[in-house]
């Protein structure tokens, strides 16, 4: 059956021509409608039909032909073709009066694609020169920039600094990134309760974006916290409305796929953790070095090593190590967290001595970047107490 957007497209055409002004606007709604849908493909397909006509048409620097390039590079993205959707953004950047906004969505890219230098000096420019709106959303990516980096304390501080109208979902957003933050720096329980808050005042409904994030992000603080089972749980009812919001191969659901099996792998459930952490790692838009393609990996290893398979278990749990280390340096928390399940596999493989010795390293490292009270700090102490090795 036709849709509503469809219908207006073939009167359009019909009436005034493919090539019409009123045609490609109603060609370019029912790409955004494809998207909305997870019709990532056929959306992509409309939008480079109505820019190549607007180019044609309007020349290169139009303003709705730089629209049209815009929306192509965002849903290109979404297909994993990062190299294409770049091109566009540089494009824009070249063409347009105002290229702040094109140099915002430019920046995102970047940090989707963990080139996080890159993206902070992007959205620092924007947010130095745009006007309040752009410059706005710019702080906001550059405070989520700094929280991948593990500088909590300055991301923390920035997202303090935003300030949205209630009725925006950026305020909730942004209201979940701090709780994000908190469990990262120690206090999940407290996170917890916040995000939980965030879900029972949520006004947009369950499968909106804004409401997929924040229970992304309660299924990552339940973690934290010490909670693998309630995550299990959010995690599953996430998947399942992404699924049906945006299909089986859309990103962030293969993201959340691959938390489900951290999860699963930490209440036993090993099987199935692999089921999960395999079908996150079958996806074209991650190369092996992108931090998604990392934790998917050192999530496979945890499942290697409960099996006893120690041998594939250390080689991929190696190569994590390397990834995370080359991404974020060694004292980055997630390359911590990398290091100290490559210690317990040394531990496992008995070999004692190496294994205390990188514990210790780990436990030096934890205090100076974490604290000494952080969960993390605490097992790591407790993982060099007599008899934790032995």
């Amino acid at each position: 059956m036709s849709t509503k957007l469809e219908r207006w497209l073939r009167s359009n055409a019909r009436k005034y021509g493919v090539e019409h002004p009123e045609t490609l606007r109603s060609q370019t709604e029912l790409a955004f409608e494809r998207f909305g849908q997870g019709e990532f493909v056929s959306a992509a397909g409309l939008h480079a039909s109505v820019l190549a006509e607007r180019e044609r048409q309007l020349g290169d620097g139009d303003p709705d032909t730089v629209a049209s390039r815009l929306y192509l590079a965002a849903t290109l993205s979404r297909l994993g073709r990062a190299a294409e959707a770049e091109t566009l953004l540089r494009r824009n950047i070249e063409l347009s009066g105002d290229p702040l906004e094109a140099r915002t969505v430019l920046a995102d890219l970047l940090f989707q694609l963990d080139r996080l230098p890159e993206a902070l000096a992007e959205f620092t420019a924007v947010a130095a020169q745009a006007p309040w709106p752009v410059a706005l959303a710019a702080r906001q990516g550059r405070a989520g920039v700094l929280f991948a980096q593990g500088k909590f304390e300055e991301a923390l501080a920035l997202y303090r600094a935003l300030s949205f109208p209630a009725e925006d979902p950026n305020r909730c957003l942004v209201q979940a990134s701090m709780a994000h933050l908190r469990a990262a720096m120690g206090d999940a329980e407290t996170a917890v309760m916040d995000l939980r808050g965030l879900l029972a005042d949520n006004q947009w409904g369950p499968d909106a974006p804004v409401t997929l994030c924040v229970m992304q992000v309660l299924g990552d603080s339940l973690l934290m916290a010490d909670q693998p089972a309630a995550a299990v749980t959010v995690f599953q009812e996430t998947i399942a409305n992404r699924t049906k919001a945006f299909g089986p191969k859309d990103s962030m659901a293969l993201c959340t796929r691959h938390m489900l099996g951290v999860a699963l792998e930490k209440v036993g459930r090993v099987d199935e953790a692999e089921q999960e952490l395999l079908a996150a790692a079958a996806r074209e838009d991650r190369p092996p070095s992108h931090s998604c393609s990392l934790a998917t990996r050192q999530g496979l290893a945890r499942v290697a090593a409960s099996r006893g398979e120690f041998a594939t278990a250390t080689e991929t749990q190696a190569e994590v190590v390397a990834g995370m280390t080359a991404l974020y340096g060694p004292d980055h928390p997630n390359t911590l967290e990398a290091r100290f399940d490559a210690a317990n596999l040394l531990r496992e493989r008995a070999f004692p001595a190496d294994a205390e010795a990188a514990h210790r390293e780990i436990l030096a490292a934890r205090t100076r970047v974490l604290g000494a009270d952080h969960p993390d700090t605490r097992r790591s102490a407790a993982a060099v107490r007599p008899g934790a090795l032995g």
